[in-house]
């Protein structure tokens, strides 16, 4: 029998419950940390484009980023160990175990901020004293140190889900890691660069200085390349996911696809068909041309709007003999916003700058069509929602396990009572 200290019922939190408290501070944290690592992986690219072209925008859009990047930092760290604290007090068991196979790892990828920390303080004061090839270096070292932590705490989250492997490095060979690492990075990158064409839009709109509204313009319409260009990318590797699961935990493909969470992955397939909708209705407006859509413009809207139709179809629907059209409906609408994207771009247009002429507002993106404007703040506002919603979306396919097939999370709640043996 364990000591009467230890013998305590599980902490419960009055009228919400456990999982309300966690689940909050978590995706708190989530959002936090996600933004951090889209900022700082976009921040170093534009400055190295800020040096090379010598355009101004591009070196204060990458000194915002970082500085943004700077101001949250503590915030994310805050509620990360608010997320821990609520784990280890309602969850000891399922905590204990996760960390004792995963220690080592766990003590290197926390050990990082050590380092992160004052090489960001270093990066966000130094953009005018600092060489720029050495600071442009410096922020890619940033960038490696917070992905780095990206890349170790996924093993845990991929151990959740098959917890086959542990370890300092073989939570790495369990198999849906690699498929969910990318899925993160290319996720954070796309809702990040996504909010921030609708904030700009935001700010274009109330802006009243010419300058201050041509970088809003451009800030706009080079934010919603980078957010579409890497959603694109997301079915892809979601795909890959996905047949993951199929093979190697079944039980989790079944609630993911045609079981308790199956409502919920046609809401995940309904928020992204949003953001693709959002940002080719946003890219069709982009030129001044009022509110009309061009022919591009429109066929890109209609081919994505069809193809996410019979993306959300749900599995009871389409059945399994024909849910291969589920795939070919996303990939329809996936392929129609990149060619959307890349003829809008390329050759590249040039930017206006600071006109000289009076009225030549017109001129600038974003400023004649107000939906234009709407496109890219609903497009933003869906991109965080997605972002979180997948993580909500991964734990109820679970079910009622903490580690999936191996500890419910009845059995995982709790404080950690050791054997008597250990005591004398």
């Amino acid at each position: 029998m364990a000591p009467l200290g230890l013998s305590v019922p599980t902490p419960q939190f009055p009228v919400v419950g456990n999982n309300i408290p966690i689940a909050v501070a978590f995706m708190l944290h989530i959002a936090v940390a996600s933004y951090s690592l889209g900022a700082i992986a976009i921040a170093p690219v534009m400055e190295a484009r800020a040096v090379r072209t010598g355009d101004p925008l591009a070196r204060r859009y990458a000194r915002s980023l970082a500085n943004s990047y700077y101001l949250v930092f503590s915030l994310g760290a805050t509620l990360a160990v608010f997320a821990v604290v609520f784990l280890i007090g309602l969850y000891g068991r399922e905590f204990g175990d996760l960390v004792n196979v995963f220690l080592p790892l766990v003590g290197v990828i926390f050990g990082l901020f050590l380092l992160l920390t004052p090489l960001l303080v270093l990066y966000r004061n130094s953009f005018d004293s600092m060489p720029p090839r050495a600071h442009i270096t410096l922020g890619f070292a940033v960038l490696a140190l917070q992905a780095l932590f990206v890349v170790g705490i996924s093993a845990l989250d991929t151990y959740l889900i098959t917890p086959n492997h542990a370890g300092f490095v073989d939570g790495a060979r369990n198999a849906p890691y690699l498929p969910l690492v990318l899925h993160r990075i290319i996720a954070s990158v796309s809702w990040t660069a996504l909010f921030l064409a609708g904030f700009a839009a935001i700010r274009l709109a109330r802006a009243t200085d010419e300058k201050e509204r041509v970088f809003q313009s451009w800030a706009a319409r080079v934010n919603i390349r980078i957010g579409l260009l890497a959603a694109v990318l997301m079915p892809i590797d979601g795909f890959a996911l996905v047949e993951v699961l199929k093979n190697v935990q079944p039980g989790f493909f079944g609630n993911l696809v045609d079981g308790q969470a199956a409502y919920l992955f046609v809401i995940q397939q309904i928020l992204f068909a949003g953001v693709l909708l959002g940002g080719n209705i946003a890219l069709a407006l982009e030129m001044p041309r009022g509110e009309r859509l061009d022919t591009l413009g429109s066929g890109a809207i209609v081919v994505t709007a069809a193809g996410m139709v019979l993306g959300i179809m749900p599995a009871q629907v389409l059945g399994s003999d024909i849910f291969w059209l589920r795939y070919l409906g996303i990939g329809a609408a996936t392929v129609a916003t990149l060619v959307h994207v890349v003829i809008r771009t390329v050759p590249a247009r040039a930017m206006p700058r600071l006109a000289a002429a009076p009225g030549a507002y017109a001129a600038l993106p974003y400023t004649v069509s107000p939906r234009s404007r709407q496109a890219l703040v609903s497009a933003g506002v869906l991109a965080l929602v997605l972002a979180l919603f997948m993580g909500y979306l991964k734990e109820e396919a679970r079910g009622n396990y903490s580690l999936y097939g191996e500890l419910t999370q009845q059995q995982g709640q709790g404080p950690f009572n050791p054997n008597p043996s250990i005591y004398p």
